[in-house]
């Protein structure tokens, strides 16, 4: 490129190198070769030492799904069919009461009285009375001996022993496990000797606290009234009684409120421990009798297999008892057969003492029977002799007074006979006068009590309205005992639920933590290499730049621009070289 104006004519060059300082560059390089490297490795998936895949999700726990079990298997209470048929008989009871038929008033219809003809009877026959002897019985003895006719027994025969093979019967094990029914005891029910129980003994202190400040505030209340009321002039007047008077009640009001919010708040705190306790006792319940349920069963498997193996030992003890018994009853076969001989000998000598022995007794008793009846034959025929003697002579003197006394009561029945005939005749005549007042008044009474009878039809059929509408307000509340029942046992079952919850949530942490520790571990080497490029993105380090340029020297019309050149040309031009 030339130029005039007496200048040279000079090219323009430029160079740059760029190196990274002799210290940071192994650094550097081994982040590279290290990085290049993990790049190219496989991916790790989560497993275990097999091969298989680790679970990362907590499946339902056992208590869960016997809670969803629960939950599915749950029935309509009894109470609402109770309740239904209950409603359903009241219904109709009250549709049949609905339909009352009065009853129809009879008047009771009233006669002319009946008189009768009065006259007196006759006196009384008077007869003498008959009198009978008693027959005297005859008296026996009724001994009759009992004779046995004694005879010697003839000689046993004396026969060879038949030596028998005996049927081996085949063991039995007789194990008959005794099997209880186990069965878990229901909630016990919250009254009044449960909430004294759980209520808290420091619940009457508080409220005696609260009413003591009560009583307090009620106290400086009156003494700023009285203040004021005396600044007033009015103090000790009607004013001031009646306020005072309307203080005190408030008073005592704010008193019960204590009082009865304090207790209630204890009653409900107890009944809440007690339902907490309940449902713990429920629970252990449950697992005791599973606990029984399952050791029963195990003793019951260990029984049966001792009974059998006892039961094979049994019935080779047998067979071995057997062999020795064939063994044994030879030897006894003989030697029955020379004790017989013996035993024979010996039995024909008893029988003939024991014939002579029972013929001697045989008399003697019936020698001693006879005489014994005899005598007793004699006492009791001369009892008899005396006592018909005895009842002869008092028959006689029995029927004279009988005679004596039928005459005076024939007199005193005539005497009688004339007075009621009399008294008959007036009191039939009083009789015919009142009995016409009396029907009247019974026709009367018997309109008032039909009267009284239908308001009485009246108020039963009321009443038994009001008993069927009992009925059926008792249906209504077996049916809410049932809705509270269900309410109960859902609720149960979402304590249960969210109790399962956690161990269900304890499981997924687990889970969780693991696999988060399973990431550390596979991303531990990267973080580290991370960590290590911000290690060295943080160090100042600054690449080496070397530029070399190089400019013709300025020429004479170049000079003489002076500075009409500004900086920002000078710039570009050696900016565009």
């Amino acid at each position: 490129m030339g130029s005039g104006g007496g200048g040279t004519s000079t090219q323009y060059v430029k160079s740059e190198t760029s190196n990274l300082p002799a210290y940071a560059q192994p650094y550097y390089t081994d982040l590279l070769n290290r990085a290049q490297a993990n790049l190219t490795t496989d991916y790790q998936p989560y497993q275990d030492a097999s091969g298989n895949p680790i679970q990362r999700i907590a499946g339902f726990t056992d208590q869960q799904k016997q809670v969803q079990q629960n939950v599915l298997n749950q029935q309509t209470p009894g109470q609402f069919q109770a309740g239904s048929q209950l409603a359903a008989t009241a219904g109709l009871g009250a549709l049949n009461a609905s339909q009352y038929n009065p009853n129809q008033f009879n008047a009771q219809q009233i006669g002319q009285p009946n008189l009768q003809q009065y006259s007196m009877q006759q006196p009384g026959d008077v007869q003498g009375g008959s009198q009978n002897a008693p027959q005297m019985g005859t008296a026996r003895t009724g001994y009759q001996p009992n004779l046995n006719q004694y005879q010697m027994q003839g000689p046993g025969n004396v026969q060879g022993g038949n030596v028998q093979s005996q049927d081996m019967q085949g063991a039995q094990t007789g194990y008959q496990p005794d099997l209880n029914y186990f069965q878990m005891q229901g909630p016990g029910s919250f009254g009044s000797t449960q909430a004294q129980q759980y209520m808290s003994p420091y619940m009457q202190n508080v409220v005696d606290v609260q009413k003591n400040e009560a009583i307090r505030d009620a106290q400086k209340g009156q003494l700023a009234q009285n203040l004021g009321s005396v600044r007033q002039g009015t103090y000790g007047g009607a004013r001031q009684l009646l306020a005072a008077t309307e203080r005190e009640r408030n008073l005592g009001t704010q008193l019960g409120n204590i009082q009865a919010q304090g207790t209630q708040q204890a009653f409900q705190n107890a009944q809440q421990q007690f339902n907490t306790e309940q449902a713990a006792q429920q629970q252990a319940g449950q697992q005791n009798l599973s606990a029984n349920l399952q050791t029963q069963q195990l003793g019951t498997q260990t029984g049966t297999q001792t009974a059998l193996a006892n039961l094979t030992n049994e019935q080779q003890s047998r067979v071995n008892n057997q062999a020795q018994q064939f063994q044994a009853q030879g030897m006894n076969a003989q030697q029955a057969m020379q004790a017989a001989l013996a035993n024979q000998q010996a039995g024909l000598t008893t029988g003939q003492q024991n014939l002579s022995a029972n013929l001697q007794t045989q008399q003697l008793g019936t020698q001693t029977g006879l005489q014994t009846s005899l005598a007793n034959l004699s006492s009791e025929q001369q009892a008899n002799v005396q006592n018909q003697a005895a009842q002869l002579q008092q028959q006689g003197l029995n029927q004279q007074q009988a005679m004596q006394a039928a005459l005076a009561n024939q007199q005193a029945g005539l005497t009688t006979g004339q007075q009621n005939l009399s008294a008959a005749l007036s009191t039939q005549q009083l009789g015919a006068q009142t009995g016409l007042a009396a029907l009247q008044s019974n026709q009367q009474a018997d309109l008032e009590g039909q009267k009284l009878g239908e308001q009485s039809r009246q108020f039963g059929a009321q009443q038994g309205l009001a008993g069927l509408a009992q009925a059926n307000q008792s249906a209504q509340t077996l049916a809410n005992l049932g809705t509270a029942q269900q309410q109960s046992d859902l609720a149960m079952y979402g304590q249960q639920q969210g109790t399962a919850a956690q161990q269900q949530a304890m499981d997924q942490s687990v889970m969780s933590q693991q696999y988060q520790d399973f990431l550390n571990q596979r991303d531990y080497y990267n973080q580290q290499l991370q960590q290590y490029s911000s290690l060295l993105q943080g160090v100042p380090v600054a690449a080496n730049t070397n530029t070399t340029q190089s400019a013709p020297t300025p020429g004479l019309a170049q000079q003489l621009v002076g500075t009409g050149l500004g900086a920002a040309s000078i710039y570009k031009t050696f900016a565009g070289a």
